[in-house]
């Protein structure tokens, strides 16, 4: 008992707050295997050449960097809670035309749409975590959230292998019907944000940040490490189907990559 104690003392100061974003975050993970299997789609079920494929994917990258700016204004306009709520419909509404689109142009606007809704989610959340965890646990707290992230992301490649043996398009399908479940848990299960008095002028410290060089330093580390990352998500799948290999290998290779 000591010892399950001792494992378990990290997260006694996690609140209810942080638990229920962990769980809903789970909940959206286990369908979000999507992005993987973006090119995949484009090029198996709308037959677009690799280098067209590359090229959307580099737009839906692109639109992801203001989706994550937009989505950190909206927190402080909106509130946590409705942007959250926000960005998961609106990646809903995205990838369920993704799968209905009967024309490769179709596709394009529903994927630039999708990565302006894709990054939404992330800043609410983590200032959430923030906003009701005190500085000596937010360590675990955020450990937690990434760790539930890491055991769906496990269940979401066994069920990316299972559903893309079916069709490819209900792979959107499910993810968005994990986006809205998530939705829906947020909406009801989140406090209402506590409307913070308005400030009067510039936030302290909104322009010193960018001034920061240890933060620059991560920033600059961190793009490196995603630029490399996303080559492997999105790069995989498509050396796989050109191998001739079935598309389930994807989800498998996801379940295994979440494990370790």
């Amino acid at each position: 008992m000591g010892a399950v104690a001792a494992v378990a003392a990290p997260w006694r100061g996690v609140s209810r707050t942080v638990w229920i974003l962990v769980v809903a975050r789970a909940v959206n993970r286990i369908g979000a295997f999507t992005l993987p299997f973006l090119g995949v789609v484009l090029t198996v079920e709308f037959e677009a050449s690799l280098s067209q494929t590359g090229l959307i994917l580099a737009v839906f990258g692109a639109a992801t960097i203001p989706s994550r700016l937009l989505g950190g204004q909206l927190a402080d306009r909106l509130g946590r809670r409705r942007t959250i709520v926000l960005g998961l419909t609106g990646c809903a509404i995205a990838q369920l035309w993704i799968a209905a689109s009967h024309s490769l142009w179709s596709a394009v606007v529903a994927t630039v749409l999708l990565g302006l809704a894709f990054e939404i989610y992330e800043p609410p959340s983590q200032a959430m975590i923030a906003d009701v965890t005190e500085p000596a646990n937010r360590p675990a707290a955020y450990g937690l959230y990434s760790a539930a992230l890491a055991a769906a992301g496990v269940l979401a490649g066994l069920l990316a292998a299972a559903i893309s043996h079916w069709d490819l398009r209900w792979l959107f399908v499910a993810d968005a019907i994990t986006c809205l479940s998530c939705a829906v848990l947020v909406a009801l299960a989140l406090p209402t944000d506590v409307r913070r008095p308005q400030s009067t002028g510039r936030a302290p410290g909104s322009v010193a940040v960018w001034r920061d060089g240890r933060l620059l330093l991560l920033l600059a580390g961190g793009t490196i490490f995603a630029t490399i990352y996303m080559q492997l998500v999105i790069g995989v799948p498509l050396t796989l189907i050109e191998q001739g290999l079935p598309e389930s290998g994807t989800g498998i290779i996801l379940a295994v990559s979440a494990v370790t």
